[in-house]
């Protein structure tokens, strides 16, 4: 959710390694910083979905739920495509491939 919010990936401290960085995120609740700008409602679900106890996180069900309320309603917040077109890119940048390389679908 936080790549979405602000379309690039997550950068930590690059000298650490995966395993390492797995022990801060699991038991020392590392998590990135989120923009005071941020929309709460969306700052707040996303940080519901950080939660330690797998219990207080929400479900892929209520994610959806909440996402089709929340367009059903008019919000302009993100739409399905602009977060396919961010995790398109996201995935290209991490494989070291630039987008411009890529033929569009047209």
């Amino acid at each position: 959710m936080w790549e979405i919010l602000y379309g690039k990936t997550i950068s930590y401290n690059q000298k650490l390694d995966m395993s390492k960085l797995g022990f801060l995120i699991c038991y020392r609740d590392l998590r990135p910083a989120v923009n005071k700008e941020a929309p709460q409602f969306y700052v707040n679900l996303m940080r519901k979905c950080w939660d330690k106890n797998p219990e207080k996180r929400s479900s892929a069900k209520d994610l959806y739920s909440y996402y089709e309320n929340m367009f059903k309603d008019g919000s302009k917040f993100i739409s399905t495509r602009e977060i396919t077109e961010k995790l398109s890119e996201m995935i290209l940048v991490s494989k070291g491939i630039d987008s411009t390389e890529v033929p569009d679908d047209d």
